[in-house]
């Protein structure tokens, strides 16, 4: 009597869903890139992390520049993301500011290798960067100008330089801290040699602020 097949078998890492493959890739290539930078990430390698064929990452990132490429949009996205938490979660510009310089160093300090991508390196060797990561960068950028424009607008700000330039001041320096300080975070042991880190970054936030308002 031939053997009834048994429906119930359980699930191959080869049968993930298709979105979830991507996103799994992603997770585990974000983890990697944190933990020994981007010219340890390899797509072989995450496939074998992954327990599926080495083919199969190459269906979501042809190559390495496509998977660098989704990395840094992922980056700008939580950019994008919370600064728009910090127009939404504040009333007034002075508040909104705050929040938004805070988040931003926060990020850096959770995704520094992230953040160099983002910034530079590898993903500027496309000559053809897509379209989605041109504007969700843009996106990130304009939650902080329309802070700053905002602020203009009710005379809280100055505005004897433009919107563009005292937002890139703003975002000049609060990514500098952030830069600075990432590896001190990073190899810091207790609860209060962070809060050192958090106290020296409400100081330059202060600073920052105190930096583009009218008579502060």
């Amino acid at each position: 009597m031939k053997k009834k097949e048994n429906k119930t078998s359980k699930q191959t890492p080869e049968s993930y869903h298709h979105g979830d493959l991507r996103n799994m890739v992603l997770l585990r290539s974000e983890a990697i890139l944190e933990e020994k930078g981007v010219q340890a990430l390899s797509l072989r390698d995450v496939a074998s992390d992954l327990g599926v064929s080495h083919s199969a990452p190459y269906r979501h990132f042809p190559n390495k520049l496509d998977l660098l490429y989704a990395l840094a949009i992922r980056g700008f996205s939580d950019l994008r993301d919370a600064m728009d938490r910090a127009w939404k979660e504040n009333e007034s510009a002075l508040l909104k500011l705050n929040a938004a310089g805070s988040a931003y160093i926060h990020l850096v300090l959770l995704h520094p290798r992230r953040t160099e991508l983002m910034f530079g390196g590898e993903v500027n060797c496309g000559e053809d960067p897509p379209e989605e990561l041109q504007q969700v960068g843009k996106e990130a950028y304009m939650g902080l100008y329309r802070i700053v424009e905002m602020g203009q607008a009710g005379n809280v700000f100055r505005n004897d330089f433009t919107a563009e330039t005292l937002a890139m001041s703003v975002w000049s320096s609060v990514h500098g801290f952030a830069v600075i300080n990432e590896r001190y975070w990073r190899l810091t042991k207790t609860e209060e040699e962070r809060e050192i880190i958090r106290k020296q970054m409400n100081s330059l936030l202060e600073i920052v602020v105190h930096g583009i308002r009218i008579n502060p």
